[in-house]
C-alpha cells in the first residue's frame, strides 16, 4: 500500500492505473482518494447472462474438443439454445466472472469423465 501511495501522489500522463472491484467499499479511503472517476457496472442480466454462458461453454468445452477423440456432441433431444437460457435464469446475480467458474467446473468433469460423459449432466 504504501509503494501505491508513493506513485500515486502526483497526477502524471505516463502511468494511469484502473482498479476494478465487486467490493469496492473495501479499498482504502487512501486509494479511493486517488480515484477521479469512478464507473460503475451492474451484474449482467438475463441477456448478458445467456451470452456468457454460450461463450464460456463453447471456450471451454466446444473449443478443446475439436480433435475427433475429444468430441463432445449434445444428446438430440438437447435444445442448445434453450438450455443457455435455462441456465442463464439459475445464475440471476452472479458476475461474469462467477458464470465462467461454472463453466470451468464443465471443463474439469468433462476432463474428468472423458470415456463416459454425458454432456446432458452439464445442465443438470
Amino acid at each position: 500500500l504504501n509503494a501505491f501511495l508513493y506513485r500515486t501522489g502526483e497526477q502524471s500522463k505516463k502511468f494511469m492505473l484502473v482498479l476494478a472491484s465487486n467490493q469496492p467499499e473495501q479499498f482504502d479511503w487512501a486509494i479511493n482518494d486517488r480515484m477521479d472517476e469512478i464507473v460503475h457496472f451492474t451484474l449482467p442480466g438475463l441477456e448478458e447472462r445467456e451470452r456468457l454462458v454460450r461463450h464460456y461453454f463453447d471456450f471451454f468445452l466446444l473449443q478443446p474438443s475439436l480433435t475427433k477423440s475429444h468430441r463432445i456432441r449434445l444428446a438430440e433431444n438437447i435444445n442448445y439454445a434453450v438450455k443457455c437460457a435455462e441456465i442463464a435464469k439459475r445464475t440471476t446475480g452472479l458476475s461474469g466472472r462467477e458464470i465462467s467458474k461454472i463453466a470451468v467446473g464443465w471443463q474439469v468433469r468433462r476432463s474428468r469423465f472423458r470415456h463416459n460423459f454425458n454432456c446432458i449432466r452439464l445442465f443438470l
